[in-house]
């Protein structure tokens, strides 16, 4: 069948549009897989006997993050761009979305002062449910995508359950191309040599690329989508100072326990409390097996995250980035094709 599948199926393109809510009332695929986390806030301040409040760096003035033998070297960022392109029919009736995306990973590597890219990968993907449909003819559409420069990501719902709403389904092929992307952080991550390294994002969906007991790996979250902080907590993140750190906590969600806090990296200019402020975490086992106790490491990679800052005014999300990550979000977009340029490829070898 290879490539007619999409015609045999009834494909035809999709307009682009605003994501919708789904239209029936189904269990989400977040509430399906979701995984109760445990919180400990004491975790710095039961040891130091202080309260929970803001924490000065305790690094001097002229202290630098060139000095420090232990600083992050790489920086890795992923990117997943993509669109629904076309819908097909299965046997059963279903109206079953296709996505297409370019997802890539880059590494940046911080060389006296100036950022080198010492690794990147690029692929262009396409996603659909797959078991609705009969697997030999799935199987020859998948190959022949292979030989135009595609590769088919299977979606397949949690629990084995399909969705006859197309919005869910729509959400769940971008999921799997999301998914597929940090597969590809997870190369980058494993390339880095074993160097310190700071991933755009949570550690946990870019765990199989490093050794949690053994590799010095830090996430830095730009957007905070989960509240961890008692009432206290948030009055002290709110206060935190350009510079300043809150104490370190622990969440302890499968299998990748973390050390984490928040640092706030600007503040100022009219923005909300929350401007400037990022998360950083690290491997908790890493962590008490090479640093346990030791919050002068904390505050060094507090500062030298805060050093990292990006000053250009220019750039959207600038109050909450990094510079090396801002340049390997550059780079790698370089190395990516315009979508419609993409699309109107697969449009052509799949005649819709």
């Amino acid at each position: 069948m290879g490539l007619d599948f999409i015609k045999n199926y009834g494909g035809c393109r999709v307009e682009q549009y605003d994501a919708q809510f789904p239209f029936l009332e189904e269990e989400t695929d977040e509430d399906l897989n979701q995984t109760p986390e445990k919180v400990d806030l004491d975790y710095e301040v039961k040891h130091r006997a202080i309260d929970w409040e803001p924490i000065n760096l305790s690094t001097s003035p002229n202290w630098r993050p060139s000095n420090w033998h232990e600083r992050p070297t790489h920086f890795i960022d992923g990117k997943d761009v993509g669109e629904t392109v076309a819908s097909v029919r299965s046997p059963s009736g279903q109206l079953v979305p296709i996505r297409l995306s370019q997802i890539g990973s880059i590494t940046m590597r911080v060389e006296n002062g100036e950022c080198r890219r010492s690794f990147e990968v690029v692929e262009r993907v396409v996603s659909m449910a797959v078991d609705l449909f009969p697997w030999t003819e799935v199987e020859s559409f998948a190959a022949a995508l292979q030989d135009n420069g595609f590769r088919l990501l299977p979606v397949r719902p949690p629990g084995g359950i399909s969705s006859y709403d197309f919005e869910t389904m729509r959400k769940r092929t971008q999921n799997r191309s999301n998914t597929e992307m940090e597969a590809l952080e997870e190369s980058a991550i494993s390339h880095s040599g074993g160097e310190p390294t700071v991933i755009d994002g949570r550690l946990q969906p870019r765990m199989g690329g490093f050794d949690i007991d053994e590799s010095p790996v830090f996430g830095v979250i730009k957007t905070q989508r989960q509240n961890y902080l008692h009432i206290k907590g948030i009055q002290v993140l709110y206060g935190l100072e350009a510079g300043q750190r809150t104490p370190v906590f622990t969440i302890s969600r499968g299998w990748l326990p973390v050390v984490s806090w928040f640092v706030r990296l600007s503040g100022g200019g009219g923005g909300t409390p929350s401007t400037g402020i990022v998360r950083v975490e690290a491997s908790k086992s890493w962590f008490e097996k090479y640093h346990k106790h030791n919050w002068d490491f904390v505050d060094k990679l507090s500062r030298t995250v805060y050093e990292y800052r990006c000053r250009e005014c220019s750039y959207g999300r600038a109050a909450i980035s990094l510079h090396p990550i801002v340049r390997a979000e550059e780079s790698l977009g370089s190395l990516f094709q315009p979508l419609s340029i993409l699309s109107n490829r697969f449009y052509r070898l799949t005649q819709l």
